[in-house]
């Protein structure tokens, strides 16, 4: 098989690696499973969920220099073993500890995986020389098909766990196997790999530092990303608990995540005609007010109804992560580009952990609703905080290798 024949296979493994990239079955009834199957409380989950974030900001950077040393796919097979042993401690777990083992090992495996999945896919694109928007179009393809295997998989996943809450976990298996063949298919793009030494790795996480730090616009991302991702993470493992809080039935949380995954689905899948037309500033001044504002309404005002509000965040799920790629995309450089990419995960990392473990606190001393207010509240405020510095560090004036604004 000739190198571009190869290539070319990179982009049908990653298409599959990412669609298969988590269960399928276990969205609707996760929390459940931790508080049920586990017997953790709430605060717990949020603890536990904090301490595999710090793990993952240990991790990320490391990992991401190692992968500009000794090449993508050793990183990604790696990583895609670490998932798979992860999801069978979930599969059977029947105490809290089983569950600390399945997160502790998926948090390692994703941060093996942080980063290494995008450079690779990037230079996969750019030594087939794609054109310029076919890495966001393809990227949003794959999370669309993801999205809309999940919308279809939600009612399945309730309708199985009126009988078990453990039978989702045991269907999904067979489903976190086939990403293991993929990363096992996959070929590394043409770049130089350099020998691994301790010196080298410690030179190569410096520059990774250096790009990042140096550009501001690369710390605007992650403070944008960061506030989407965290809110997203802490709105996540409240799904079940407001569902319950409002009277939703177990059978009508598939209902409700089939939907929400179909316009998570649509979204990806035409979110670059949307860019198209409003531009980069369109989109990042909609994307966070579409989570924060539901949040905050959910939180005012506890009713049925507002469970289905949850729709417009998954407007953002489906936009935002091949948005932010593409928008990173434009100011990185091939050498550091996978340590750049894990430096920015990792200040994620940081704010998640933060983020997670406060929202516990407050969880914990002023219950579900009133916490939901605040989260909705403050994340409005850091949306209009950021917004302030966007002209100043995207200003087509001031840099040459603007995206548009």
């Amino acid at each position: 098989m000739n190198t571009n024949k190869k290539l070319e296979s990179n982009l049908k493994n990653m298409m599959v690696l990412s669609i298969f990239c988590e269960p399928f079955f276990w969205g609707p009834i996760l929390i459940l499973t931790l508080q049920h199957l586990a017997h953790m409380s709430l605060p717990e989950i949020y603890t536990l969920e904090a301490i595999c974030v710090i793990i993952c900001l240990i991790v990320d950077i490391p990992t991401g220099a190692l992968s500009d040393i000794i090449g993508r796919k050793k990183m990604l097979i790696i990583g895609q073993i670490f998932l798979f042993i992860s999801f069978l401690f979930f599969a059977f777990m029947a105490k809290s500890w089983h569950a600390y083992c399945a997160n502790v090992l998926w948090a390692i495996g994703a941060a093996f995986k942080s980063g290494t999945d995008k450079a690779l896919l990037q230079e996969t694109c750019i030594a087939l020389g794609k054109e310029k928007n076919f890495y966001r179009i393809y990227i949003g393809k794959a999370q669309g098909y993801r999205l809309l295997l999940m919308a279809i998989c939600a009612p399945i996943t309730t309708w199985l766990a009126d009988s078990s809450l453990r039978l989702p976990l045991y269907v999904s298996i067979p489903s976190m196997i086939i990403p293991l063949f993929c990363v096992f298919k996959l070929s590394e793009p043409p770049r130089e790999i350099r020998e691994l030494t301790v010196r080298e790795h410690v030179r190569q996480m410096n520059a990774g530092l250096k790009d990042t730090w140096k550009d501001n616009r690369i710390l605007w991302i992650a403070a944008y990303t960061c506030i989407i991702s965290v809110v997203s993470k802490i709105w996540f493992f409240n799904y079940n608990p407001y569902f319950e809080h409002v009277g939703l039935k177990i059978s009508e949380f598939g209902i409700v995540f089939f939907f929400l995954n179909l316009i998570a689905w649509l979204s990806s899948r035409h979110g670059h005609m949307i860019e198209k037309k409003i531009g980069d500033k369109g989109v990042v001044w909609i994307l966070i007010p579409m989570i924060g504002i539901p949040i905050l309404l959910m939180g005012l005002f506890p009713v049925p109804v507002m469970a289905y509000t949850v729709l417009f965040q998954n407007v953002v799920r489906g936009m935002y992560s091949p948005f932010i790629d593409s928008l990173t995309e434009k100011f990185l450089r091939n050498e550091t580009r996978a340590t750049v990419l894990s430096v920015q995960s990792s200040i994620v990392y940081a704010a998640a952990a933060i983020g997670l473990w406060l929202f516990g606190v407050v969880v914990n001393e002023f219950e579900l609703i009133k916490s939901l207010v605040f989260l909705g509240t403050v994340t409005l405020i850091g949306f209009c905080i950021l917004m302030f510095f966007w002209s100043r560090l995207f200003s087509i004036k001031k840099v040459s290798n603007m995206p548009e604004s």
